[in-house]
């Protein structure tokens, strides 16, 4: 009893935009994911989430070279750490009734990125 898995294929969001360009023109899903060795579903799940895979596309490396390594639309975890800390920070001075204006946070924000050792 053997079973025919596919391999993992992870492509980057420049071939998955360029593969919704071609959903676009009018070919079928089931050619695509043939053609690219993924699933039906798969596909699918990328034209479902089309709007976030372009606004990734703007926020990143818009070169050409950030389009073709960047894989995954997920933050790293040292960015979602840095605006924990920042949001514990504001909620705590808030509670104390700190007033807080924009530059305040601002600095506060440069001041963790410089600690976390990526500011030098």
């Amino acid at each position: 009893m053997s079973s025919n898995k596919r391999k993992h294929i992870t492509l980057s969001l420049a071939e998955k935009l360029a593969l919704l360009e071609r959903l676009d023109k009018g070919e079928s899903v089931q050619k695509v994911a043939r053609e690219v060795g993924v699933g039906v579903t798969t596909v699918k799940d990328w034209r479902k989430n089309r709007k976030s895979l372009e606004s990734h596309t703007m926020t990143i490396d818009s070169s050409e070279k950030g389009l073709k390594m960047r894989k995954t639309l997920k933050k790293p975890a040292s960015e979602i750490l840095d605006n924990a800390y920042l949001w514990i920070w504001f909620e705590q001075e808030r509670r104390k009734g700190t007033p807080l204006s924009g530059p305040i946070i601002k600095e506060k924000a440069l001041l963790l990125y410089k600690k976390t050792g990526r500011g030098t």
